[in-house]
């Protein structure tokens, strides 16, 4: 069946996005408009049904139980790496395993963004909660560090996806003006769990194994997904009644047909599908041939659209790079071996690689350009970079530095690294309000750099100056340190990424948010792989020369250093034994602590290029542009099939004042 004259005409007039969505050649390098994606456009028809207050109660409340349940079992397993990491007599190795989960993270989010914008939303969660579950009953199981490593690189491709879906559906449903506030939804559940995760682990560590403690996550997670499942399902079957919806199916068997004309068989004039007649075999082979054209279809698809080697290749560059970088060093250097060096000679060639694949061959690259040029999203970028790098040193060994290093109980060396969460849910709350009001960022964000240099500051002298025997006042100065922290987050991470959504429209918001969470991933990553490096690279020396100026056995070094948990248990609290391994810890952490201090000041320069939109009542800025003779006649954003791609037509006034202080003219 070929097209009609008059499908031809409509196709034509309204531009759609039925052109196969891997031609960029739809969205050409002088316009300034591109084609809606299908998920894209019924996400925005579902998210109409959320018309009500009763309904948006339940949307945001079963969005609340699923950040709920994800951030209970992120931090409880947190703490059983290092308890899985001990058992294997590899406890240094606690800082590779992260690494290697936050390069899968980030090497997965855009893939799914891209087919989230494709296939929706639903469909996307559902794959992503299976290979988080996958990822839970392996790690439990495992029998040594490698197997842990595996599971947990399942579980954190499962992570991201829930988490960047979970955020999209939010964004989705939010307008910029109240973005904010709907961020915060994603925080407000630190407020219980900071008070609560850390007699969650002593209980099951005091019953039970932390295999228990890791496996029972495979049950309990799904069963608080469920409600949200049960209401977006009841939406989507409710937007599936509207004709909007059966426009856009209408439109994505249009672009099957063009995509491969032999399938145009199995349609009528009217795109509906043919009765499948005949005898049983040759009804068997109809189905056959059609699922077959379907198979091809959704493979070059996904291949092309979703840019499946720029994923891949992002993730192997990270992964070559920063997992050597912990692997090295420990209990003798391990620098010269081939293990090492090799990795990180394959992960610089992959470089070039990434760049061409991205710029000569794909057709839709992994980093949309048209979006990046734009400063108010690659400064946005940089920022997420730099500030979870900072992050990621003060808050990578938290957990032992406080256990061993300063006598705390399980619980408050649970509790304390989670303030900082704590802090930014509260924070969150109050400014999600105040931005709504104000509908400005930029200076709330260099607010929030000021509170970063603060808490910084306090991370140098309370983790960087630890005796061994004032256990309590260096705990406390880490939690006032942690809340400062937290206080700054609010301001800058979580501000700064709506800023970034300011800039651009919907159908590349999942993208930009899939980029900037896969940049706070990549920062994230780089910190703890520092912070690794000079954990496993510095600590046994310096452990043992420790060791050798308080005159204690410098042999126990190997024991302090691989099974910390099992030494403290024989060497207590103000035994020189312990005060050897405590002062280690501290130099080591004023190392990191005072190299976080220094990229502050790049996390405020970068701060000051971001852009200061006004945020409107609208989804994205985009959407203001629908014109009131269009209201009139009760169409909606979820009507257009086109949208502007970028918007730089922000009035910054900080920057316009900075510009005159230093005499150059500023565009009025």
């Amino acid at each position: 069946m070929s097209l009609s004259s008059k499908d031809k005409e409509v196709l034509t007039k309204n531009q759609t996005a039925s052109a196969d969505p891997s031609d960029t050649e739809s969205v050409s390098s002088s316009s300034s408009l591109v084609a809606k994606s299908f998920g894209v456009r019924k996400s925005e028809i579902i998210v109409e049904q959320v018309n009500t207050v009763k309904r948006k109660i339940i949307f945001f409340f079963s969005v609340f139980l699923c950040f709920y349940i994800i951030n209970v079992e992120g931090d409880v397993l947190s703490v059983f790496v290092g308890y899985a990491t001990n058992d294997y007599k590899e406890h240094s190795l606690m800082s590779t395993v992260s690494v290697i989960s936050g390069v899968v993270a980030s090497g997965s989010l855009p893939f799914y963004a891209r087919l989230a914008d494709t296939y929706g939303r639903l469909e996307l969660l559902s794959v992503s909660l299976i290979f988080r579950v996958v990822g839970i009953l392996i790690s439990s199981r495992a029998t040594n560090v490698q197997k842990y490593a595996g599971g947990a690189a399942l579980m954190s491709f499962g992570h991201s996806g829930t988490m960047i879906l979970l955020q999209v559906s939010l964004s989705d449903a939010s307008s910029l003006r109240w973005r904010l506030l709907a961020i915060g939804l994603t925080y407000t559940q630190s407020i219980i769990n900071t008070w609560s995760t850390g007699e969650i682990v002593t209980a099951l560590l005091g019953n039970t194994s932390w295999q228990f403690g890791v496996a029972m996550w495979a049950f309990i997670t799904p069963l608080f997904f469920a409600p949200f499942f049960i209401h977006y399902t009841y939406l989507t079957l409710q937007a599936a009644k509207t004709d909007k919806w059966k426009q856009v199916n209408h439109d994505q068997r249009r672009m099957f047909i063009e995509g491969l004309p032999s399938a145009g068989r199995f349609f009528d004039s009217n795109l509906e599908r043919v009765p499948n007649t005949g005898s049983f075999m040759e009804r068997i082979k109809n189905k056959a041939e059609y699922v077959g054209l379907a198979l091809i279809h959704n493979v070059k698809l996904v291949f092309w659209y979703v840019d499946c080697i720029g994923c891949v290749l992002i993730a192997c560059v990270l992964g070559l790079l920063l997992v050597p970088l912990t692997l090295a060093g420990g209990t003798s250097s391990k620098w010269k071996q081939a293990k090492i060096i090799v990795p990180l000679v394959l992960g610089v060639l992959l470089i070039p690689v990434f760049v061409v694949w991205e710029t000569k061959i794909t057709k839709r690259p992994m980093v949309p350009f048209k979006v990046m040029k734009n400063r108010g999203i690659w400064a946005a970028l940089v920022v997420s970079i730099l500030d979870n790098f900072v992050y990621a040193l003060v808050n990578g060994y938290a957990y032992p530095v406080l256990l061993v290093g300063m006598n705390a109980s399980t619980t408050v060396a649970t509790r304390t690294p989670s303030l900082n969460t704590f802090v930014t849910a509260i924070t969150l709350s109050i400014l999600g309000f105040v931005v709504g009001r104000v509908r400005r960022t930029k200076a709330f964000i260099l607010f929030g750099c000021a509170m970063l240099f603060l808490s910084m500051g306090l991370f140098v002298h309370f983790r960087g100056s630890n005796d061994g025997l004032r256990g309590k006042y260096y705990r406390d100065g880490i939690a006032v340190a942690m809340c400062v922290l937290g206080f700054s987050q609010a301001f800058l991470n979580r501000l700064v990424f709506v800023s970034a959504q300011s800039c651009t429209n919907h159908e590349y918001m999942a993208t930009v948010m899939a980029i900037f969470a896969a940049f706070y991933r990549v920062g994230h990553t780089l910190g703890g792989a520092v912070s690794g490096a000079i954990w496993t690279q510095e600590m046994y020396q310096k452990i043992r020369s420790k060791m050798v100026e308080f005159g204690v056995d410098d042999s126990l070094a190997e024991e302090a250093y691989g099974s910390p948990y099992t030494y403290i248990e024989t060497y207590k609290w103000g035994t020189n034994q312990r005060r050897a391994v405590s002062i280690a810890y501290a130099e080591i952490q004023r190392a990191l602590s005072i190299t976080g201090l220094s990229l502050c000041v790049l996390v405020l320069f970068f701060c000051m290029f971001l852009r200061d939109h006004r945020l409107t009542d609208s989804q994205n800025l985009d959407d203001e542009n629908v014109k009131d003779e269009e209201l009139e006649k009760g169409k909606t954003a979820a009507d257009r099939v086109k949208s502007e791609v970028a918007f730089t037509n922000d009035k910054d006034y900080i920057l316009d004042f900075l510009k005159r202080l230093a005499g150059r003219k500023v565009k009025e």
